[in-house]
Parts: structure tokens; C-alpha cells; sequence
């Protein structure tokens, strides 16, 4: 059940925020709305799978290393896997006639040598680019120039790492109608293969997360959209440290470091949501600053885009480091 305020337990709390009397009237409208618009509350384990307790946070790659390999390719979760990693991290998008193959942005522009919607463009279509043609890495370079590096679909995904100890975090960028079917291709590729434990699927999609969810009973774990995620944002805003607002269905939350002006990279927004069954993935992350912090703090992951540094504060927290992995 969500804490209910009492007149002066708020007006205290509110009062020792420091916020203006606009600010905090509105404020305090917006914690009720929610709190009355909150939705069922997590009933499973799923989000304490992916906590790490007293362990170092999991080692995710950002669209599988997107500093050191084409983001998105094969090329890059397989080398991902190969430096040592706990997570690949991917984006997918619906082509013309329904597969879902990964890419980030809505149009193939930026990263392939092709232009257009994914949309409107078929798989057979999407097979024929060059997700190497403009990637740079760190120093400039493209060690993939000549070659051709397509982006994959989730079947081929699934099945070259079905048999290894990687986890794989899976977004869901489209939304309407379009972000339900994914969701059903999304579930029905997973579903068939029996790798719903090792899966956490994301989206900044509403109605995207809520058709997951619904199509899979519950039973894959998933990050909350921006719309849930304010619940667990405003507590700390309103520093009220000891009180917890519903958080709703999400068993993961997938958060920056900042947001509107609010630091959300501390030790108490982690051990919140940790009281009620989610874990803390934060990103993302590129610079060893912010990395040790969040380590410090007891994050359950860190995505990054450079894995091989994300590796270093790790190894020099005095954690053990995974394994690689062909």
C-alpha cells in the first residue's frame, strides 16, 4: 500500500525542502495525483535479480560499446563479450514487414551509409547496410572501414548468446500500436528460446512497457518509463527521505545521474528503491568520476559506452571482474 500524508508529516517535510511557495504547492498537488494514479505494485522478485547487494554493479555495454565498436552490430556485442562484460544493452526497431532489428534512431541516417525510416524500409532492406560506414572511436579511427556490418535482428541475438552467461538489457523504441507489436515479437522471440531470466526490457514508451508487461504476465523484468520514474523522483526533491511513494511496476529503474536539476546518483535513492524490490541501473556513464561514485553508492549497474574504462574503476574498487566470453 502507498504511505498515506497526514496534514503535518507533509506540510513539515515540504517546509524543510527549501523550495519556493509555488514550487511547493505544486508540488505537493503533483505527489497526491500520483500517489492516486499509482499503479499495481511490483508482486515479484524479478527487480532483486538484478540487484547486486554488497557486489560490484553489473558491467552493461551501451549499445554493445558504442565508443569502441559500430554501435548496434554484432561486431559490437560479440566484442563487448569478449572484453568482459555482465550485460548487452541494445535498441530495436520495427521494420516494414515486422522484424525487429537493432537500431537507436528512428532512421538508419546516422549511423549506416543508407537514409529513410526503419519503418518504411523492409529486413531484406535493412541487410544491405553498412552500420560501420560513419563510426569513429575514441581516437578517431574506424578499424571497420571496407568491411560491411549490417544491424541484426533479435532472433540472431538470442541465438548467439543463448548458450553464454550474458545478460541482455532490450529497449523497445517504438510506441502506439507500433510499440505493441514489438512487444509481442519481442516477447514470442524470447519466450520460445526460455531466456526470460536472463532479460530486462526497457522503453521510454508507456504504452510500450505497459503492452510488454501485460502480454507477458508479469513474468521478464522491466525498467519504469519517465512517467512512472517521477514517483521516485520527487521524494528526494521533497526530501522526505523516510517515506516512499508507490513505485509502481517497474523492477528496474533505469535512471541518469541528474534529472531537472535534481542529483539522483545517492546512496538513498538506491537503498529506496532497493526496500521495495527494484534495482538501480544507472546511464549513461563515460568518465571514471562519476563511475567510482556510483559504485560507491551501490549501484546495481552502470551502462556505459566505453566498457574498457567502466572495467578500471571496477577492478580498482577491489571487485573481481567478469570473464570474457566467445
Amino acid at each position: 500500500m502507498s504511505r498515506i500524508y497526514r496534514g503535518k508529516n507533509m506540510e513539515n517535510d515540504i517546509k524543510k525542502s527549501g523550495l519556493s511557495t509555488k514550487k511547493k504547492i505544486a508540488i505537493s498537488a503533483l505527489v497526491f495525483v500520483l500517489l492516486a494514479a499509482s499503479g499495481p505494485r511490483l508482486d515479484s522478485d524479478l527487480g532483486r535479480d538484478w540487484m547486486v547487494d554488497e557486489e560490484r554493479p553489473l558491467i552493461i555495454a551501451h549499445r554493445g560499446g558504442a565508443d569502441i565498436f559500430p554501435e548496434n552490430t554484432m561486431v559490437a556485442f560479440e566484442g563487448a563479450a569478449m572484453i568482459g562484460v555482465d550485460v548487452l544493452e541494445m535498441d530495436f526497431h520495427l521494420t516494414s514487414d515486422n522484424y525487429l532489428i537493432t537500431m537507436h534512431d528512428s532512421t538508419v541516417d546516422r549511423t549506416t551509409n543508407g537514409t529513410g525510416p526503419v519503418r518504411e524500409m523492409t529486413l531484406q532492406e535493412i541487410l544491405q547496410l553498412d552500420a560501420s560506414a560513419k563510426f569513429s572511436n575514441l581516437t578517431g579511427e574506424n578499424p571497420w572501414n571496407g568491411t560491411t556490418l549490417p544491424p541484426v535482428t533479435i532472433e540472431e541475438v538470442l541465438d548467439r548468446f543463448i548458450d553464454s552467461p550474458l545478460r541482455m538489457s532490450f529497449e523497445i523504441k517504438n510506441d502506439g500500436e507500433d510499440g505493441r507489436i514489438s512487444a509481442e515479437i519481442m516477447f514470442q522471440e524470447i519466450n520460445n528460446r526460455n531466456m526470460g531470466d536472463k532479460i530486462e526490457i526497457g522503453s521510454f514508451h508507456l504504452e510500450s512497457l505497459q503492452a510488454f508487461r501485460e502480454i507477458s504476465d508479469r513474468k521478464i523484468a522491466t525498467s519504469g518509463a519517465e512517467s512512472e520514474l517521477q514517483k521516485c523522483i520527487i521524494a528526494p526533491m521533497l526530501q522526505i527521505d523516510r517515506w516512499w511513494l508507490d513505485p509502481g511496476p517497474a523492477s528496474v529503474m533505469q535512471i541518469p545521474i541528474e534529472w531537472g536539476g535534481i542529483n539522483l546518483a545517492t546512496k538513498g535513492i538506491v537503498d529506496r528503491a532497493h526496500q521495495h524490490g527494484q534495482a538501480v541501473q544507472y546511464w549513461t556513464i563515460n568518465d571514471k568520476e562519476t563511475m567510482g561514485h556510483l559504485i560507491e553508492i551501490g549501484a546495481d549497474g552502470i551502462m556505459t559506452d566505453n566498457p574498457i574504462l567502466l572495467r578500471e574503476s571496477v577492478s580498482e574498487a577491489g571487485f573481481e571482474l567478469p570473464e570474457p566470453w566467445e
